[in-house]
């Protein structure tokens, strides 16, 4: 097991966290006073500047981008706010030539790029503008040294399904980039007795793999009008009997998990679903308690950004929520039997999919990350950020690069080539290319790809997104929970950090070996989405993301010190003495919400998937909202599809 010499220092702890007074808040800069220099590097960063909004970071490559940061933010609001013509008049054109330009570093893009190796001929180059400091999209990490051990937490994306079928492009994509499928899992020491932890985040959060985790339900006096708070463990195991929910609750929601569904369409089932509102399905359709579909709808906002009263049934069959287990043909990838006990192909890496980005990252840029080809290698080991943007390199990389403007040269169906425009540093630069593939949200492309024809604007400005946030917080040891029996935690107070927080059991691998003890540090992550019941979608969404955007991040820590304080203090828990570090992760864009008629088209319309996977000129559009269901896997797959597109128009 490694051990670090360096730990979280008390200055660093000082700059990124509330410390119970609030009072540093008077002394912060202004937003634009506090972003990166020039030049620096996350870490560089990181030690000399944070920012009120974003707080602290953690260490490590990943320590200056934690979610959207307020600087790439601001970035992206001048876009929004229409203030691009003014400064585009003085871009500068570098001179630079591509065959292809890619728009995002995510998944998306980096699966283009990788495509791009595949089909270019000899001498053809490839540029990728990343807007973050990190390229990964919402693939990334968290890491914290507490006492001497590295512990990691995902920033996002994170879940991992191993293939089940041999030989379909998924199991190829898995032998490609060699991708664990049997991971070793940490076992559990210094504690007596049962303690399930989950391989993930997702699985006891949603309530389809329970019985992965020792899940405690707290139940708090103000809520649920009790003389006194209290626990509850392994309620779902136990028919919900000592939950201090009604009769009538505990009925629903002991009949979701044991399973059911009512097919109202027949063979037609995915389009009737995709019609109707998951809330209209549980209420009208499946007689569902109104508490319950409370829940249920803080549930979905995790995995969909927005809540039930907003999402479609078909969307919430696919992620895997409760009432479809009956009367369909179909199954959420993600439908994991009560009766399975192991969950074999399911789990999380320490940083979440982040681990597979970077096994693709060294494919595609093999000096961006320094070591060998091993696993433990390639996801332990530093960035090489000279190495990203070489010219030498046949892809680059081009980081803190926010696309602005991108345009044929020409009329878009005669045109050879497109110009695209970024803002880097504060300047705004140009740069040519054969063609362009944009792997980026619509929320994005509508504003930026001039002269899209009517279709693609009309597809792009019906699309709704949802947000999200992920908290990790650094215990120095987890004794309270453990002396509960708990690794996962529900809880029901309105405090902006959803429902769910949990442990995930760690996996082994090379040096990074976290110690799975309740006497020693630990990573546990809040998942948590928004709700605004009442509101039509795209002012939900709205509301939503205001939500998430308007707290500071004194104010996310002082809920997280309280939820955990209230709920474990009886216990022995000191947030001042066992919080060794809270890094907060913003993403106001997190998910493609799928609306009623994403999937199926509303009105005789086509469905936007149909219209937005057509290239556009010399311009494709390759992203994981593209799915419908926003998975890494969905990110590679429209990647691919969009540079293949390109490369055919640019290579006939």
């Amino acid at each position: 097991m490694r051990k670090y010499d360096s730990d979280i220092t008390r200055r660093d702890f000082v700059k990124g966290t509330l410390i119970g007074s609030g009072a540093m808040l008077l002394s912060m800069p202004a937003p634009n006073t506090a972003m990166a220099r020039p030049g620096d590097t996350p870490a560089q960063h990181h030690a000399e500047t944070v920012h009120p909004w974003d707080g602290y970071a953690g260490v490590g490559d990943y320590a200056r981008a934690n979610g959207n940061t307020e600087s790439t933010t601001s970035a992206a609001h001048l876009i929004r706010d229409k203030q691009i013509d003014g400064i585009l008049r003085g871009a500068v054109d570098t001179g630079e030539a591509y065959d292809l330009v890619i728009i995002g570093g995510g998944f998306a893009g980096l699966s283009a790029a990788r495509t791009f190796l595949k089909e270019s001929r000899p001498g053809q180059t490839c540029l990728i503008l990343e807007n973050h400091a990190l390229p990964g999209g919402e693939a990334k990490r968290n890491e914290f040294i507490v006492d001497g051990y590295k512990i990691t937490g995902p920033q996002g994306s994170n879940l991992t399904v191993v293939p089940a079928v041999k030989g379909d492009w998924y199991d190829e994509l898995f032998n490609d980039l060699e991708i664990p499928r049997h991971p070793e899992f940490q076992t559990l020491e210094g504690y007596k007795g049962e303690l399930r932890l989950s391989p993930t985040n997702y699985l006891p959060m949603l309530g389809i793999a329970e019985q992965a985790a020792s899940a405690g339900y707290f139940f708090d006096k103000e809520t649920f009008g009790l003389e006194e708070s209290y626990w509850d463990v392994d309620s779902s195991q136990n028919a919900y009997a000592s939950t201090a929910f009604s009769a009538a609750e505990k009925a629903d929601l002991k009949r979701l998990r044991e399973g059911t569904g009512v097919n109202k369409a027949g063979d037609d089932w995915s389009q009737w679903l995709d019609s109707i509102t998951y809330r209209e399905y549980l209420e009208d359709i499946l007689h569902i308690q109104p508490r319950v579909i409370k829940l249920l709808s803080i549930t979905l906002s995790t995995t969909s950004g927005m809540g039930c009263d907003a999402i479609s049934a078909r969307y919430a069959m696919m992620s895997a929520l409760p009432g479809f287990d009956k009367g369909f043909g179909d199954k959420s990838l993600y439908r994991v039997p009560s009766d399975d006990k192991e969950v074999a192909g399911i789990f999380s890496f320490p940083g979440g999919n982040d681990a597979i980005y970077r096994l693709m990252l060294k494919k595609v840029l093999p000096n961006a990350i320094s070591g060998g080809t091993r696993f433990a290698e390639i996801h332990d080991s530093a960035y090489r950020f000279d190495n990203f943007d070489n010219p030498g390199n046949p892809v680059r990389i081009r980081l803190n690069a926010t696309a602005v403007r991108v345009e044929h040269d020409g009329a878009p169906a005669r045109a050879k080539s497109v110009t695209v425009y970024y803002q880097k540093d504060g300047k705004v630069y140009r740069v040519r290319a054969q063609g362009a593939v944009s792997a980026i949200g619509g929320w994005v492309n509508k504003h930026i790809i001039q002269d899209l024809p009517g279709e693609y604007e009309d597809a792009f400005g019906q699309m709704v997104y949802g947000s999200n946030m992920i908290v990790n917080v650094a215990l120095r040891n987890w004794k309270p929970m453990a002396k509960l029996g708990v690794s996962a935690c529900h809880f029901f107070t309105d405090n902006g950090l959803g429902g769910f927080c949990n442990i995930r059991r760690p996996l082994v691998f090379g040096d990074n070996q976290p110690p799975l003890n309740p006497e020693k540090p630990v990573v546990l992550t809040f998942y948590a989405g928004f709700t605004k019941p009442g509101l039509p979608a795209k002012e939900q969404a709205a509301a939503i993301r205001w939500e998430l955007m308007s707290k500071s991040y004194a104010d996310i820590e002082a809920s997280v010190r309280r939820q955990l304080t209230t709920m474990f203090g009886p216990l022995g828990f000191d947030d001042e003495k066992d919080i060794a570090g809270i890094i907060v992760n913003r993403w106001g864009h997190s998910y493609v919400a799928a609306v009623p008629g994403l999937f199926h088209g509303n009105d005789g319309k086509p469905a936007l998937q149909q219209v937005i996977t057509r290239p556009f000129g010399r311009i494709a559009f390759g992203h994981s909202e593209h799915k419908g269901i926003q998975e890494w896997f969905g990110a590679v797959e429209h990647g691919e599809r969009a540079a293949l597109q390109v490369m055919e128009i640019i290579n006939t």
